[in-house]
């Protein structure tokens, strides 16, 4: 595992220029997914020591993260579509579900590999 550089922070910090964006040019809602990189935090909890078993639950934490991380989306664009049909409302939206849900999901990635290697 890699550690902490001295700009991984700054690259998760990179997502907060999303709340800039959310009234201005809905591409640079995209700016949210850096927020992803907060889970250096948590990879880095795990050290550099790489196993089968850590290789075990990289797995299994990434399909149950990435599965929720698309259920979310898939749901939350079925709601947004029920409530509106205004094409840029719609745009807009949708790249911000696509930014966040996978900074959620990359960081529940981390969350849960740490969790299922330590055990609690």
């Amino acid at each position: 595992m890699k550690g902490i550089g001295k700009y991984s922070i700054l690259f998760a910090l990179l997502g907060l220029l999303g709340f800039k964006e959310l009234n201005g040019d809905p591409l640079h809602m995209l700016y949210f997914g850096f927020s992803a990189n907060l889970s250096v935090i948590w990879w880095n909890k795990l050290g550099d020591y790489e196993d089968e078993r850590l290789i075990y639950n990289k797995h299994r934490a990434g399909t149950i993260a990435f599965y929720i991380g698309f259920i979310i989306a898939v749901i939350s664009t079925v709601l947004i579509r029920l409530f509106t049909v205004d094409l840029l409302i719609l745009y807009r939206l949708q790249i911000l579900i696509i930014a966040l849900t996978f900074a959620i999901s990359m960081n529940l990635w981390a969350f849960l590999t740490y969790k299922f290697d330590f055990g609690n």
